[in-house]
């Protein structure tokens, strides 16, 4: 019987591969773009500090917050952007972004990346990044549909 010799490229290319996890997107990215001077100014805060606030009663004058040592700048649906002093807040975490936007508006981020109510702000319908890209979405997508209803 003849010995079978394996030659060294062979054997590295049976070898098993594993499996490379898809790499995760950027939460980030699944936001709405903003003017230039509002992104350069929230470019710094990260995705954890991000909230998504749905109220069936928002007037669409405000788009966004940001909160950060003690001043609140806001970006309105015209592009311009206004600071005000704040007193510190325990809701938000600081730096905190806080973006407002329809229920239908955050139904799509939550299809690519999963939604949860953010604790401790004792405020509804106002959520952040899961952990996880694939997490449960079943409980906030009820609550999305039902905010839909409302702003409708």
């Amino acid at each position: 019987m003849m010995a079978q010799r394996l030659d060294l490229v062979d054997f590295i290319a049976g070898l098993p591969m594993p499996v490379a996890a898809a790499p995760q997107a950027n939460p980030l990215d699944l936001l709405p773009r903003r003017p230039k001077a509002w992104e350069r100014l929230v470019a710094h805060v990260p995705a954890e500090d991000v909230r998504i606030s749905v109220s069936p009663t928002w007037t669409r004058v405000v788009v966004e917050q940001l909160r950060e040592d003690g001043c609140g700048d806001q970006l309105r649906a015209n592009g311009s952007i206004v600071s005000h002093d704040v007193p510190p807040d325990l809701i938000w975490p600081e730096p905190c972004r806080l973006i407002l936007m329809t229920a239908a508006s955050a139904a799509r981020i939550h299809e690519c990346w999963c939604l949860e109510e953010a604790p401790g702000t004792g405020l509804t319908n106002t959520f952040r990044f899961a952990q996880q890209q694939h997490a449960d979405r079943t409980p906030v997508s009820q609550q999305l549909c039902l905010l839909a209803e409302e702003q409708s």
